[in-house]
């Protein structure tokens, strides 16, 4: 089957996924946050699931079909979960489910895919954002940078990128002031990037966890000079540093669309091209190999996936994972494939899933050598090295559930 092939029936299977989730209450059209999702008895999680669905049918551009009056039940769903002061929240987090979350950090993570959803369907949040107001000010926005704590670069790097979103959003409707906060956010970040490494931490990644930890956080604050059109500083160091993890095969989906995002988006600078189009390809040839039956995607594949209370099984389709490895896989086929191109959309808000294509794809052209792993021999080499490291995997999560149940 020829790639294209294969890329448009995951796109028509994804599509049946997102069918079977959707839900439709009163005035309010929903997606489910997984195959498994009650929407019942957790109701609160139809956030997750929405926003995932607006982004995955921007993706394989369904969004097209939908109509005014569809938009506007979707819009009604989002807006749900709205409070007064602008920011969007998921109810009833317990805290021993929080994973070291804060109040800001949630509810700047909501707020962002939330309104990014609404902003990709051309529609309005309930209420302004008003809980900006207190970013607003230089000295405060100063003072808020140099308080992040960097030996937590995943953690900090969702932060940046979520404030400046919204920053973002304010200066595309006409506030030049939130345009001068941008542009501040992106001065602090030239003058703290590591130079060795051409990422943002504390301390010099003392192994290759840290180094993946670094680099998830470096993809997020990225897209604040792709949005603005900037250089990125030490594109070499920030290639070598993605390309010295190796391929490490499909991880999370958040580790995933990290990388490949910024293998992506850097391909620009003319390093180690080669390298960058072996890591992609794999990449695309593996995430055509894990989707689910039924169109979806895992996670991990490995554990169950928990998400602020919220369990779904290891191997049932998630509608928010879904998005990002369909992201993930459109973001390759994009760069390599100059036949895709146009046929993947991606949000139009700064954040995960974002794809500034004309920045990425500024002198470059696609792969000068595709389909060595298209191969045969070679996509059962990649099946059969992601299953044994699955099932070791396994095998360690379920010695630790077992360690932890004895003590």
């Amino acid at each position: 089957m020829k790639i294209e092939e294969s890329l448009e029936r995951c796109r028509v299977r994804a599509a049946a996924y997102l069918d079977a989730q959707l839900e439709i209450a009163g005035d309010a059209r929903y997606w489910r946050h997984s195959a498994t999702h009650d929407s019942q008895r957790d109701p609160g999680h139809l956030l997750y699931g929405t926003w995932g669905g607006v982004f995955a049918s921007v993706v394989l551009r369904r969004d097209r079909e939908f109509t005014p009056a569809s938009r506007r039940q979707i819009a009604n769903a989002l807006n749900r979960f709205q409070r007064p002061d602008g920011t969007f929240v998921l109810p009833d987090v317990p805290e021993a489910d929080r994973v070291g979350h804060d109040d800001e950090y949630l509810a700047m993570h909501c707020t962002n895919y939330a309104l990014g959803a609404l902003r990709a369907l051309g529609e309005k949040p309930r209420y302004p954002l008003t809980f900006m107001e207190r970013y607003q000010g230089d000295a405060f926005l100063a003072e808020w940078l140099d308080d992040r704590d960097w030996s937590r670069p995943w953690t900090e790097g969702n932060k940046v990128v979520n404030i400046a979103s919204f920053y973002a959003v304010l200066a595309e409707d006409g506030d030049a002031k939130s345009r001068a906060r941008l542009e501040q956010i992106a001065d602090w970040l030239d003058m703290h990037q590591d130079t060795h490494t051409g990422f943002w931490h504390r301390d010099p990644p003392g192994d290759r966890a840290a180094l993946w930890v670094a680099m998830a956080g470096a993809a997020h604050v990225l897209h604040i000079p792709y949005y603005l059109g900037r250089t990125v500083q030490h594109a070499d160091r920030v290639v070598e540093s993605c390309l010295g993890l190796g391929y490490a095969g499909i991880r999370s989906a958040c580790v995933d669309i990290d990388i490949v995002d910024i293998l992506t988006h850097l391909r620009r600078s003319g390093h180690r091209v080669a390298e960058i189009d072996d890591v992609l390809e794999r990449y695309l040839v593996e995430l055509l190999q894990v989707q689910n039956p039924d169109g979806g995607f895992c996670d991990s594949y490995v554990t169950p996936h928990r998400l602020y209370g919220n369990t779904a099984p290891a191997d049932a389709s998630v509608t928010w994972t879904t998005w990002f490895r369909l992201a993930t896989i459109g973001m390759i086929a994009s760069t390599l494939l100059p036949s895709q191109r146009g046929q993947w959309e991606f949000r139009n808000t700064l954040g995960t899933g974002s794809f500034f294509q004309p920045y990425a794809r500024t002198g470059t052209d696609g792969a000068a050598r595709f389909g060595r792993y298209l191969q045969p021999g070679k996509r059962l080499m990649l099946a059969t090295t992601r299953n044994g490291r699955f099932a070791r995997q396994r095998a360690t999560a379920r010695v630790r559930g077992w360690l932890r149940a004895v003590r």
